[in-house]
C-alpha cells in the first residue's frame, strides 16, 4: 500500500477518511508520495511528488478523477517508466503498489510542503508558457533539476534518482575465499595476455 501525504485542499476534495494511525511500512520501492491540488484555466489538476526521487505526476483532479487517482497515477507512472526505459522487478513492484488505493495521510512535513510548492510552480510554468499536456509536463519534470533538504547538497534530477533506486547497478556475489577470487582474476588476466 502506498502512502499519500495530502494537502488540506486535496483532503477536502478527496472526501476520504484520513488514516489516524501511523502509516504502514514502505509497501512500495519508492516510498511515500505527497500531493496537492491546484487549478489551471479553471481545471483542477493534482500534482503528486515522490519524496525520495522528486518524480512528479500531473493528473486531472475533477471529482470523478479523484475517485480513481491511484489508477491514473499508476498509468502515468507506467508510461513514464516505459519512456525512460525503466523495466525492472522494482519498477513493476512500484506499479503493483500504485494499483491499490492510497493510504491517505495529512501532510505535516513542512520541508516536503515547501519542495512540493516549488515543484508545483515549475509544473504550472510548463503548462502556461510551454502549452504542454499533463503527461508532457510530468516527462519534462524528470529532467528539471531540484534540491531538497533531506537529500545530499546540490541539484538532483528525478530520472537519475529513479534509476538509482529502481535499477541497481550490479549484483555483488559473495566469494567464499578471497584468495580463490584473486586466483580466478589472475588466471583470466593470464589468458587475456596469452590471447593477445
Amino acid at each position: 500500500m502506498t502512502v499519500l501525504y495530502c494537502s488540506a485542499k486535496l483532503l477536502k476534495r478527496l472526501r476520504q477518511p484520513v488514516s489516524e494511525s501511523d502509516p504502514p511500512g514502505e509497501g512500495n520501492p519508492l516510498g511515500p508520495w505527497s500531493a496537492d491540488i491546484d487549478f489551471i484555466d479553471r481545471a483542477p489538476f493534482a500534482v503528486l511528488m515522490n519524496a525520495a526521487t522528486g518524480m512528479i505526476l500531473v493528473l486531472p483532479a475533477r471529482a470523478a478523477d479523484l475517485r480513481r487517482l491511484h489508477v491514473m497515477a499508476g498509468e502515468q507512472t507506467a508510461a513514464l517508466f516505459r519512456v525512460c526505459g525503466l523495466d525492472s522487478p522494482l519498477a513493476q513492484a512500484e506499479l503493483d503498489a500504485l494499483a491499490q488505493p492510497f493510504s491517505v495521510q495529512r501532510n505535516t512535513n513542512r520541508s516536503l510542503v515547501a519542495s512540493m510548492n516549488l515543484r508545483k510552480f515549475e509544473a504550472w510554468v510548463r503548462f502556461a508558457h510551454d502549452g504542454l499536456r499533463a503527461f508532457d509536463v510530468a516527462l519534462r519534470m524528470l529532467e528539471t533539476p531540484f534540491s531538497r533538504k533531506e537529500l545530499p547538497k546540490g541539484f538532483h534530477f528525478a530520472i537519475d534518482r529513479l534509476r538509482a533506486r529502481l535499477q541497481p547497478s550490479a549484483e555483488i556475489l559473495a566469494c567464499p575465499d578471497v584468495r580463490l577470487a584473486r586466483g580466478v582474476v589472475a588466471r583470466q588476466r593470464a589468458a587475456e595476455i596469452d590471447d593477445a
